[in-house]
């Protein structure tokens, strides 16, 4: 079984270090030649001067001494003391020093003694050595696996758990493969009464419980924080759906259960997702289903299972099945709010589209979208969303008035960018549902380049000046660049949700984060950061000074009427959340 805990080096010097020999400083050179030669395992001795300091004689350094030039030297210093030969001040370290401390250190001696043994002080006073060499090597061996591993629990982590769940969709038969995605109901609240200490220690208690409840060949991994994922297959000839569900409860009856080691409290339930592959899923796909059904489970109560089978089945159909869907009227909107930080008003929603399929349930995205690119009917998607959009900005005006958001994010692609009549689209549009240019935004994708929108800029700028808003989406992720912001007429930009989720950790996630608000108030654009998910990374936000925020904590996607019994109330949007679990639909277009 796979749970990234290949055999870990010792961190601590201790274990690396082999018995030295100890000699008197007093010692005759030509008596520890000897030595040397007796025992050519020999590479050190530790010499013991008469004042109680200590010095290191190398193998080889003597060995080149006692040669000396025209090979005289073991005449001339034969009867030198030993002590006088070694390095009086060699580099001692306990044995519970950690192995790239010591390696830093041996970095910054000298050129000549670089190589060195180190001497490593046991209990009592007695002497070990460990060679350079040896440090350098476990080094390299620890960066190794924990480049793969969860350094708390001892799971892998999320890159290893992503590169098998890659490879494991990339060969042969998808059908099956399964990811189930596991979600603590209770840390914070282990957290905040009890010390991250003890959620420590819940932490590494829960991946011990999914790592003996998981089947052999497993993957188990901790992606982050309180989220657990095991990649693993359903066995041939089972009923998917019973056996999804059966299996997502297993794992969360194994982290339900609790442990005595663990302080009274300190215990948590788990909202499960369960996705099972179909023949043609990838391996994103798939996390995001279980991750999506997950959330469904929390919203439902937590403590409880939510599963989805056959996920990238639609693959083998035909972009005309979501034509036909368009037709019969099963696709929706969902939007999700944008918030103001400051003051905490929805000033826009994003637009995504679902499919409310006769025998699947609601369908995200990722489900139907590269069929219909396959058959190059994503302009007809993209019209239907942009005229639905506008009419529910056109009906919010109506019944909402001033709570009205002040404009709706629809996402174009890039065929549909491209097209030469892109600006009539957009306006013919908006006049034939009674909306105003200034209450849309156009949203560009991520995946799209320079080369791809250079053609297109004329048109966006037409767009622009007739009031459209044109925002440049994941800014500082994948092609969306500095180049297309100066290049592009662009009115907003999008932080990329990669930032925002490790700007309180990671010093350069915050830079970017503050370069890009910086970037924006310097140059009259607006700055919305995407995948708000924590209270902490709202009041950063508002510290840097960016003006909008969206993501899971502050709203869901949520359908329109949703948005508007919301909206006419005044209430926090945070409050889209309470929606029925199976209209949340967590992924964006």
């Amino acid at each position: 079984m796979d749970h990234g805990d290949a055999a870990l080096p010792s961190d601590t010097v201790g274990p690396l270090a082999r018995p030295v020999g100890v000699v008197e400083s007093t010692m005759r050179c030509e008596d520890l030649d000897l030595m040397f030669r007796a025992d050519p395992s020999l590479h050190s001795v530790a010499v013991m001067y008469l004042d109680g300091g200590i010095g290191l004689i190398n193998r080889a350094r003597f060995a080149q001494l006692m040669s000396g030039p025209f090979g005289y030297g073991r005449a001339l210093w034969a009867r030198t003391p030993a002590g006088r030969t070694a390095d009086p001040a060699p580099m001692i370290v306990e044995e519970t020093a950690l192995v790239a401390d010591v390696c830093e250190q041996v970095s910054r001696r000298d050129q000549v003694r670089r190589y060195d043994d180190v001497l490593v002080r046991r209990p009592g006073g007695r002497l070990a050595r460990v060679s350079a060499a040896r440090l350098y090597e476990t080094l390299a061996a620890l960066m190794a696996v924990q480049a793969i591993r969860d350094p708390l629990s001892g799971l892998a982590n999320r890159a290893r758990f992503l590169h098998r769940l890659t490879a494991a969709c990339r060969d042969g038969d998808r059908s099956g493969i399964t990811v189930v995605y596991l979600d603590l109901d209770r840390m914070k609240h282990v957290n905040d009464t009890l010390g991250h200490a003890v959620g420590d220690r819940l932490i590494v208690s829960v991946a011990h419980r999914l790592t003996a409840a998981a089947d052999p060949g497993s993957v188990v991994a901790r992606l982050g924080g309180d989220e657990f994922a095991v990649l693993t297959r359903l066995g041939a000839g089972s009923r998917q759906d019973h056996a999804a569900l059966a299996l997502g409860e297993r794992f969360r009856r194994a982290v339900a259960a609790t442990d005595p080691a663990l302080p009274a409290g300190a215990h948590s339930t788990a909202s499960v997702g369960v996705a099972v592959a179909g023949p043609r899923a990838d391996g994103a796909t798939l996390l995001r289903e279980a991750d999506a059904a997950m959330y469904r489970a929390k919203q439902a109560g937590a403590d409880r299972v939510q599963a989805v089978h056959g996920v990238g089945a639609l693959a083998d159909g035909h972009g005309d099945d979501v034509l036909a869907a368009m037709d019969r009227g099963e696709l929706r909107l969902f939007y999700q709010p944008i918030i103001g930080i400051d003051d905490g008003r929805v000033w826009s929603v994003e637009a995504l589209v679902r499919w409310q399929h006769p025998q699947r349930g609601l369908l995200t995205p990722d489900l139907f979208l590269p069929e219909l690119r396959r058959v190059r009917q994503l302009p007809a998607l993209d019209r239907w969303v942009l005229d639905r959009a506008c009419a529910d900005v056109a009906r919010w005006d109506a019944v909402l008035g001033d709570r009205a958001p002040q404009s709706v994010n629809v996402n174009l692609t890039i065929d549909t960018l491209g097209a030469a009549e892109l600006t009539s689209l957009v306006l013919d549009s908006l006049r034939r549902n009674g909306s105003a240019p200034s209450r849309l935004r156009v949203e560009l994708p991520e995946s799209a380049d320079f080369a791809q929108l250079q053609g297109t800029v004329h048109q966006l700028r037409d767009l622009r000046d007739a009031g459209v808003g044109i925002v440049l989406d994941d800014m500082g992720a994948g092609s969306a660049t500095l180049r297309n912001l100066s290049a592009l007429p662009v009115t907003g930009v999008k932080i990329d949700r990669s930032f925002v989720a490790g700007m309180l950790d990671n010093r350069n996630d915050f830079a970017v984060v503050k370069l890009l608000g910086d970037l924006g108030r310097s140059v009259g654009i607006d700055v919305t950061a995407e995948g708000v998910e924590a209270d902490e990374q709202l009041e950063a936000l508002r510290q840097l000074g960016v003006r909008f925020a969206q993501g899971y904590h502050l709203g869901l996607p949520a359908p329109a009427e949703h948005l508007t019994a919301l909206l006419r109330t005044g209430a926090r949007p945070r409050g889209v959340a309470s929606i029925p679990a199976e209209l949340a639909g967590r992924h964006r277009r």
